[in-house]
């Protein structure tokens, strides 16, 4: 093989193992929040860039054609040294802060390779002037110095730490991580042995690009995992802000109803929606609306339906009489008010569907499918579907509950009533839906009522 193509062929491996490196690095360093051992990984990457590129310039540098090479090789020389060692150093580290997630680990393993490492950066120190580690002769070309092979015993003292502590963790990492560990240990020490045996041939860079592939597979699983496991870590957090933030307001409402009239209303019109819903994806109805996560939130979110009863004065609310047009237009407004409320309370840490959904529920709950409810007479499929059903079941809920103003009605003229008023005031499709819950609203009916329910 002449030396042009020799040259062509170093220089094309090189550059690969640096491109390799280069994406492993860049794609490592830009994630945000990265532990410490991976991001010793990176570093070992950046240096492997070092490394490959001062590899490949000192074999376009060779030669006393013209005056830059006879500066550029003896630096790329020396550099080229210095990287391939921080780069034993940097993926010791790394290994080393991997493991000690399982074990502390005694630091006279890291104190052997941090002495390791400056005995060979002292002869790499020398090597410019007395051939230690390498040479270059007066035709400026590169060769090895005459005590080549301590640079490689040290090299081997640290592949065999790297061989201990891969052997010690084997049983606590999975086998894809095992293989990953062990390939920097076999992939760069066969290609060293294979460059020693035949002097020439740049394999240093391949063989390390082997192993960081290998071991960037699992890194990016590793991440990946931990990725996964933080937004079901932050998913469990955000439930428990937003149970806790919907019971406190749950609670406040309850505590509203109860003061106007003593009774479980809130429950009910709770499990009403819910078991509304549920029927309504049971039986396709809705299905590009109504998930898992609609039904989840309409449970808690209809619980605040009248919160804005709260700006409601309570002489008007327990009146035994019929309210009159201008008391009645002091109640329409609770509707704005309780969406007002519900905005600023939920808008600190809550997601945008939970509260558009309380607001829409608060605000929309009186309006009719005719288009002549209140406040802003909307029409049809025009009024949200959660709050078409809250409208729905607290509508059956007032009637079947003995009121200040009113006696309860019996339960099947309840249905009947809600039959009735379909396409008018409820939703139709809703109301078909409802009416097929008889049993199941009649349970919880009974189980949450204010007093000993009678049919």
């Amino acid at each position: 093989m002449t030396r042009e193509i020799l040259n062509a062929v170093n220089i094309s491996l090189d550059g690969y193992s640096v491109l390799i490196s280069l994406i492993i690095a860049i794609s490592i360093l830009s994630i945000k929040q990265i532990d410490t051992s991976t991001r010793w990984f990176a570093f070992t990457n950046v240096a492997a860039i070092v490394f490959g590129l001062s590899d490949l310039v000192m074999w376009v540098s060779e030669g006393t054609d013209v005056t830059w090479k006879l500066i550029v090789l003896p630096i790329s020389s020396w550099v080229f040294y210095v990287s391939g060692i921080f780069l034993f150093l940097f993926y010791i580290r790394y290994v080393y802060d991997y493991y000690c997630n399982f074990e502390k680990l005694n630091k006279k393993w890291w104190y052997f390779c941090v002495i390791m490492v400056s005995l060979y950066l002292i002869g790499v120190c020398i090597s410019p002037f007395t051939s230690f580690f390498y040479t270059i002769d007066e035709f400026n070309v590169y060769h090895r110095g005459k005590f080549f092979p301590i640079s490689v015993g040290i090299e081997l003292l640290l592949y065999f730490e790297v061989l201990f502590l891969v052997l010690k963790f084997r049983k606590k990492i999975t086998n894809m991580e095992n293989i990953g560990f062990a390939s920097f240990i076999f992939c760069p020490f066969i290609t060293q042995i294979i460059q020693i045996a035949n002097y020439g041939i740049a394999l240093n860079s391949l063989g390390l690009t082997i192993s960081f592939f290998i071991i960037y597979i699992n890194v990016n699983n590793q991440i990946k995992t931990k990725l996964h496991k933080t937004e079901k870590e932050l998913k469990v957090i955000d439930n428990k802000k937003t149970d806790l933030l919907s019971n406190t307001i749950y609670n406040l409402a309850n505590l509203i109803e109860f003061s106007e009239m003593g009774s479980q209303h809130v429950k009910r019109v709770t499990l009403y929606s819910r078991a509304l819903a549920n029927a309504c994806k049971k039986n396709g109805l809705y299905e590009n609306i109504i998930d898992e996560n609609f039904i989840r939130n309409i449970e808690k979110t209809s619980s605040v339906h009248d919160i804005g009863n709260s700006a409601v004065p309570r002489s008007i609310l327990s009146k035994p009489s019929k309210v009159t047009p201008e008391e009645f237009e002091i109640i329409k407004n609770h509707t704005l008010v309780g969406s007002d409320i519900v905005n600023q309370i939920l808008a600190i840490g809550h997601e945008r569907d939970f509260i558009k959904m309380t607001a829409d529920i608060c605000k929309y709950h009186h309006e009719r499918w005719d288009g002549k409810g209140y406040p802003e007479k909307l029409k049809g499929k025009e009024i949200p579907l959660c709050a078409r059903i809250v409208s729905l079941v607290d509508a059956f809920d007032a009637l079947t509950t003995t009121r200040c103003y009113k006696k309860a009605v019996s339960f099947d003229e309840a249905f009947r009533v809600i039959d009735n008023e379909s396409g008018k005031q409820f939703d139709p499709e809703l109301v078909m839906e409802f009416l097929k819950l008889k049993r199941q609203i009649k349970a919880i009916l009974n189980t949450y009522s204010d007093t000993s329910y009678e049919e």
